[in-house]
C-alpha cells in the first residue's frame, strides 16, 4: 500500500489526532527532498507518522550557517529546533552535532541516499503498520524530550 502524502502546506495538528503515532524531522534544502546537511539545510520538515497516515505538521526554518549564529550557536539552535521529534532523517551531519541530537533524545537516521520524501514516509509507516523493530517501540514508547523552542 502506497501511502497518499498531503501537499507540502502544513496541515493541523493537536496531541492526539493520530493515535500512536511518532515525530519526525527531515532535514531539507529543496523543501520537498531528503536533501539536506544538517548543519546548513534550510529548513525541517516536520511530519506526524503513524501506521495510517503522515501528515505534514510544519515547516521550520534553520538559521543561516554563515548568519549571525557561527558554529556552536548554529548546531544548538537546529538541534532545540528538532528536540520535540522522535526522529531526525538527515543526509549528512558532522560529529559533534550528532551528538547533540542524540543527548536531546532524538533518534538519527542516515539513509545512504537521500531523495524522495514519499518513499521514506511510506517506510517509515510500513515499520510501523508491520509492528516496530524493538528500536523503533522503544521510541515509540517514550515520549519525545520537549516542546519546540523555536521562537526563542
Amino acid at each position: 500500500m502506497n501511502l497518499a502524502i498531503a501537499p507540502l502546506q502544513p496541515q493541523p495538528y493537536q496531541s492526539g489526532d493520530l493515535p500512536e503515532s511518532i515525530r519526525v524531522a527531515f532535514c531539507s534544502d529543496s523543501g520537498e527532498r531528503l536533501d539536506g546537511h544538517f548543519g546548513s539545510c534550510r529548513q525541517f520538515l516536520i511530519y506526524q507518522i503513524s501506521a495510517r497516515e503522515a501528515r505534514l505538521i510544519e515547516l521550520r526554518e534553520a538559521p543561516a550557517p554563515l548568519g549571525p549564529l557561527k558554529g556552536e550557536q548554529n548546531i544548538m539552535r537546529r538541534v532545540t529546533l528538532i528536540s520535540d521529534c522522535h526522529l531526525l532523517y538527515v543526509l549528512s551531519i558532522g560529529g559533534p552535532a550528532a551528538a547533540r541530537v542524540i543527548n536531546r533524545g532524538v533518534y538519527l537516521l542516515k539513509p545512504q541516499q537521500g531523495g524522495s520524501l514519499p518513499a521514506q514516509l511510506d517506510a517509515l509507516r510500513q515499520m510501523l503498520e508491520q509492528g516496530p523493530p524493538p528500536w523503533l517501540a522503544r521510541i515509540i514508547a517514550t515520549p519525545a524530550t520537549a516542546e519546540c523552542q523555536a521562537s526563542d
